[in-house]
């Protein structure tokens, strides 16, 4: 009889996990739930029913499939896994960005280091590319001036945010690390990922700002 009551209460039990996993705001715990409600439901599938209901248990197999593909995609997201040394000094100093919209960011970048000095942006020409310069000190010259930043700064940032030529010709010296980003892929990146272009116009107009205030 306890058998029995148990088999007959594995439908209710994951009929009741579905249930209130709907009324999760985070997706992760979300499927998690749909998870535990679907193995139950396969539980019951095999164990209950005197005939074998393979369609039922095929597509609630395959329903399984795709919330644990799902969860492994959210959990990557959400962590730093798999991330190199430099890549997580790059995502600490970037801060505002979820690890996903970083991996996201890195898919379309370059990693450079200059074994000689190296001009990243001419005064006047368009800016093709967006740099962020690690290690080094860019140098900044404009109207027979120079200045010089300190690392971990943007540079183009000013042209691809207002869709003009540099103001400023931009040299790093050898051994310099940074990193790039092509204009027109950065640009379709932002287009697609909405959340992504408002964290990452927040970073650009951050770093603008602070340059404006230390000039």
């Amino acid at each position: 009889m306890f058998f029995d009551i148990v088999r007959l209460g594995l439908i209710h039990a994951a009929a009741l996990i579905a249930v209130a996993a709907m009324t999760c705001r985070d997706q992760l715990v979300l499927r998690a739930l749909l998870v535990i409600s679907t193995l139950l439901y396969i539980l019951y599938y095999v164990a209950v029913p005197e005939i074998m209901l393979w369609d039922a248990l095929f597509w609630t197999v395959v329903n399984l499939g795709v919330n644990l593909f799902v969860m492994t995609r959210l959990v990557f997201a959400r962590t730093q896994f798999r991330l190199t040394a430099e890549e997580r000094r790059l995502f600490a100093a970037f801060g505002s960005l979820s690890p996903g919209e970083f991996r996201s960011l890195m898919r379309i970048a370059n990693w450079r280091r200059a074994t000689a000095s190296q001009i990243l942006l001419r005064e006047g020409e368009a800016v093709e590319k967006v740099y962020y310069v690690l290690d080094g000190s860019p140098e900044v010259s404009k109207a027979g001036r120079s200045i010089v930043l300190g690392p971990q700064a943007f540079v183009g940032e000013a042209g691809f945010l207002r869709r003009q030529p540099a103001s400023a010709t931009v040299t790093v010296g050898p051994g310099a690390c940074y990193v790039e980003w092509p204009v027109a892929a950065l640009s379709t990146l932002r287009m697609r990922r909405p959340l992504l272009k408002v964290a990452l116009d927040g970073l650009l107009a951050t770093d603008m700002a602070a340059k404006m205030a230390a000039a």
